[in-house]
């Protein structure tokens, strides 16, 4: 396997290069998919990240996932949490372990730059056992989001990754916002 260099780079500081070099790899990656044909995904305005994890052979972009972070509600309490959204690895680089490494190196960054208790992605039942691999852990089957001034729900497989000495509490899960 080539060397994959990771860096973290703030969204703000993304150039319009850049945007469109990640813009093509969603394009590749999530191609057949099927969520822009599913009626409960396909009108999310999904939200920006605060962080953009990306991964390079060379020069060449072959792995990312966004970083937002955000104080989410899980039952009567709040907890902040880093997310991860839009994972996706160019098909010509499957199964190399980049995907693996990527994430890896998202969880040290969230727990040590970040500081955040915990990880919170939403994922496909297909992709949920790559999520497990990494220790991540089902949550929910359902979670609340916010959009158009409308408090929705999105029934989907929500997983969390625990980052510090803190117990994952109990109750629905309240996004606060735009999901990821």
């Amino acid at each position: 396997m080539t060397e994959l260099q990771v860096r973290f780079i703030p969204k703000a500081e993304i150039t319009s290069e850049l945007d469109s070099e990640i813009d093509a790899l969603d394009k590749l990656a999530f191609a057949d998919d099927g969520i822009d044909h599913d009626p409960e995904f396909s009108s999310i305005h999904w939200s920006e990240p605060d962080w953009m994890a990306l991964g390079f052979v060379g020069e060449e972009l072959v792995t990312q996932l966004c970083l937002p972070k955000r104080e989410i509600s899980v039952g009567t309490e709040k907890v902040w949490v880093a997310g991860i959204g839009g994972m996706a690895t160019h098909p010509n680089h499957h199964h190399k372990g980049y995907g693996s490494k990527l994430l890896s190196a998202a969880e040290t960054f969230m727990r040590n730059d970040m500081r955040v208790p915990f990880g919170l992605l939403i994922c496909a039942d297909e992709t949920r056992p790559f999520y497990e691999l990494a220790r991540w852990q089902v949550a929910a089957d359902l979670l609340a989001y916010h959009q158009d001034n409308e408090r929705k729900l999105l029934r989907t497989c929500v997983m969390i990754l625990q980052l510090q000495d803190q117990a994952w509490l109990a109750g629905e899960i309240d996004l606060c916002g735009a999901p990821w």
